[in-house]
């Protein structure tokens, strides 16, 4: 039966009492309360019969005495390294070591409630918290990354039972004031069919391997990443399609590495229009001639034949295609969009050119519908015709939307 101690000082132990093990010993378990006045009559009983019941319905966890800063090591080991892709978890390492260790490092990891992390997001939100010095709030986005973070580690802390409450339960995900809401909403966020033909006409006067791929990623919808780490066995040149499987990206120490596609449903192949693959095909031939007139000892490639690569053979750094995105851009003074709303574009263009939203979630490969459902804001009136929708994009096109691409 369920009974308690008084201990002094306002603290009280409660026992449960859960019966003899095999050498006849008497199994207990005992957490300490703390009242700040003097208990009801029959408080302390009721208290215990509580606790006990919790135990033997197994909601009890012992009190764990590992630290916040302890718990990250084992975190990492156990979760991070072996679910996460290697960007994914230098973005959150990054976070963890710069804000929440300083913050939760020293506590005891069941220690650590609800409202300290409420006030810890509150504070997130003034200017002072930043540590660039800028006189400004944190973007949404990185204090949505810390919560990110801060939510895998206690969520892994009481799946496995190291904590009996995630304190996580009852702090609000980080949303956007309405001031950046308004933004965003105005923000362009793709071309116009119009817009598209301009696009395409100037990179033309661009070096070829970012013409390819600019012009690449606006047909075929592709990720970053993942048409950086396109090879040519990859290059379906009779079916006229690509097949992406795999991505460049970042290592935790900002290295570029090839990486495995966050989501099996990105994996698959890419349609593309007969007259870009007709110029890819021309693209590679021209590949294969420099890397001929190349000594050997200067391939930095290794065993490996991307598609876009430095004239050496090596990949390109991650972040490279969107700078040079930007520098294009500005060159050519056109409407400035991201590197990523080239996808949104993809799916604006092939929406407004009549295909139905199955097909554009299988171009764009998102794993849930509602993804692709939530791209589209606005349709301009253009139709095509053909048997892949951005035929109509080609340049060299004898008749309509025939673009110059001579300067």
């Amino acid at each position: 039966m369920a009974n308690w101690i008084d201990k002094g000082s306002g603290r009280y132990k409660l026992i449960a009492e859960l019966g003899y093990d095999a050498k006849n010993k008497r199994i207990r378990r005992s957490m300490t309360i703390t009242l700040d006045r003097k208990p009801r009559k029959g408080e302390l009983d009721l208290e215990a019969a509580r606790f006990e019941e919790s135990v033997k319905n197994g909601d009890w966890i012992k009190p764990n005495l590992m630290g916040f800063e302890d718990f990250i090591k084992e975190w990492k080991k156990n979760h991070a390294d072996l679910v996460m892709g290697e960007y994914t978890r230098k973005i959150y390492m990054y976070f963890i070591e710069s804000r929440l260790i300083p913050t939760f490092g020293r506590y005891q990891l069941d220690k650590i409630s609800t409202i300290q992390i409420v006030r810890f997001f509150a504070d997130l939100k003034d200017p002072s918290s930043r540590q660039d010095g800028k006189n400004k709030p944190l973007a949404t986005n990185t204090i949505l990354n810390i919560y990110k973070a801060l939510k895998s580690v206690f969520d892994m802390a009481h799946e496995w039972q190291m904590i009996a409450k995630n304190p996580m339960e009852g702090v609000r995900r980080p949303t956007a004031p309405k001031s950046e809401q308004r933004e965003i909403k105005h923000r362009k966020k793709s071309y116009t069919h119009k817009e598209a033909e301009t696009v395409i006409t100037a990179l033309y006067s661009e070096p070829e391997n970012w013409r390819m791929y600019f012009i690449g990623v606006l047909l075929g919808g592709y990720r970053r990443g993942e048409y950086l780490g396109v090879e040519w066995p990859e290059v379906d040149f009779v079916n006229n399609r690509i097949l992406v499987e795999k991505q460049i990206t970042f290592d935790e120490d900002g290295k570029s590495i090839e990486g495995e596609l966050k989501a099996v449903e990105h994996e698959g192949y890419v349609p593309m229009p007969a007259w870009y693959m007709q110029e890819l095909a021309a693209f590679k031939q021209k590949q294969l001639r420099e890397r001929m007139k190349m000594h050997p000892n200067d391939w930095k490639g290794e065993n490996k034949d991307y598609v876009f690569r430095n004239k050496y053979g090596a990949k390109y750094y991650p972040n490279t295609p969107s700078l040079t995105w930007r520098k294009f851009l500005d060159k050519h003074d056109l409407p400035r969009i991201r590197l990523h709303d080239l996808r949104h574009t993809t799916a604006m263009l092939l929406r407004n050119y009549g295909a139905d939203l199955k097909a554009i979630q299988s171009q764009l490969r998102h794993t849930k519908l509602a993804t692709t459902s939530d791209i589209y804001v606005e349709r301009d009136v253009h139709a095509a015709g053909g048997d892949n929708h951005f035929e109509v994009l080609n340049p060299k096109k004898p008749l309509g939307h025939q673009m110059d691409t001579t300067s």
